[in-house]
């Protein structure tokens, strides 16, 4: 079964948002989803999944970058960060460059995941 089966809330997320792809030639892959759709569905994931009360939460790594610890985007301890990997490996089988929201940091190797304002970081 892939990912995007099972991508209900997401595509409730994108549906309630209403705006169409802002690329005019975003056409749908061979799963039915656009990339623009993937990359929606994938940024509503890490929204929910780097949501965070405490330090100790924040010690799953999404690798993102290797040559730049602080690109690895973090999510919450609790949070099943397998499925958001298994859908970002769909959105990228299908041709699909995916998105990731945030920034790189500073790349340096010594920072530490940490709870900011109630979402995991980089300090």
């Amino acid at each position: 079964m892939m990912a995007s089966d099972l991508a209900p809330l997401a595509l409730v997320f994108v549906g309630m948002c209403g705006n169409p792809s802002p690329y005019s030639d975003d056409e749908p892959t061979s799963t039915g989803l656009s990339c623009y759709e993937y990359n929606m569905m994938i940024k509503a994931e890490f929204y929910v999944g780097r949501a965070c009360a405490y330090d100790r939460e924040c010690d799953q790594v999404i690798p993102v970058d290797d040559a730049c610890p602080t690109a690895d985007r973090l999510v919450n301890a609790d949070f099943y960060a397998g499925y958001l990997l298994d859908f970002i490996e769909e959105a990228e089988s299908v041709g699909c460059t995916v998105e990731y929201p945030g920034g790189r940091g500073d790349c340096d190797p010594g920072a530490e995941p940490v709870c900011t304002a109630g979402n995991c970081t980089w300090l």
